[in-house]
């Protein structure tokens, strides 16, 4: 590969706006931006009608088993409701879990759009399989290192609170370093780039992926945003590693 350059904390800022304006104005990349809502959609539907489904047979079976205590018609509905809410959470989380792995091919396609548009090369395709596999291990990686971060971040909050002042930025900068991790794996994947040249990538232009990091976790702020940031995310990563190829801000 090329040699690529050090990034400032805006450049990666900008990479991901940049991002966001490629899919907008891209209409051949809707389709493939609407995958990640559209498979989320249908898990948490799916899981959702299954959820329900077991709290009302369950909660059935133990208020008939328990029918000789004195159970009331009152105590199956308020056990049910709560099968019901518990499911749907699941449903949700699942929902969540999935969508992206499963989205991957779709995610994949936009990345490669979004490079031909800053004057890259043709990726060829992903298999949909090794695709999953990839954005699955990815993030469960994200997730074993840095949910044990987080949760002593949350500790320390809980039991110093005046730590707060340190430890809340310091978990939105921990959230926002995971995100920009999880999104460069589409572009850095698409030229063959293995787990160690990431991390180079990552440390020789941390400025940068720390501001687009951050901008992400912004987004993500907002319900549901998590799941709508992925082909603009993804977007953005790819103009921010075309950015260290080329030497400019992207």
């Amino acid at each position: 590969m090329s040699k690529r350059v050090v990034l400032g904390f805006f450049a990666g800022v900008r990479a991901l706006f940049g991002g966001v304006g490629f899919v907008v104005s891209t209409p051949s990349a809707w389709g493939w931006a609407m995958i990640p809502a559209l498979v989320a959609t249908l898990l948490f539907g799916g899981a959702t009608v299954l959820a329900i489904w077991g709290g009302s047979a369950l909660s059935e079976r133990i208020v008939t088993d328990a029918a000789a205590h004195g159970w009331s018609m009152l105590g199956m509905w308020v056990l049910r409701i709560l099968f019901w809410a518990l499911g749907i959470v699941l449903a949700f989380v699942i929902a969540m879990s999935l969508a992206q792995p499963l989205s991957g091919f779709a995610l994949d396609a936009v990345a490669r759009k979004q490079e031909l548009a800053l004057g890259g090369r043709v990726w060829p395709d992903q298999p949909f399989l090794p695709s999953a596999v990839r954005s699955l291990r990815v993030s469960l990686t994200g997730l074993l290192v840095g949910l044990p971060i987080l949760a002593v971040l949350a500790l320390v909050t809980v039991f110093i609170p005046p730590a707060a002042v340190v430890t809340v930025p310091l978990k939105f900068i921990v959230a926002g370093v995971l995100t920009a991790y999880d999104l460069l794996d589409y572009p850095l994947s698409l030229r063959g780039e293995d787990v160690g040249a990431r991390l180079r990538f990552i440390a020789a232009n941390f400025p940068a992926v720390l501001g687009f990091g951050v901008a992400a976790a912004a987004v993500m702020l907002i319900p549901g945003g998590a799941l709508f940031l992925l082909p603009f995310g993804v977007a953005g990563a790819a103009r921010l590693v075309k950015a260290g190829e080329k030497g400019g801000a992207g």
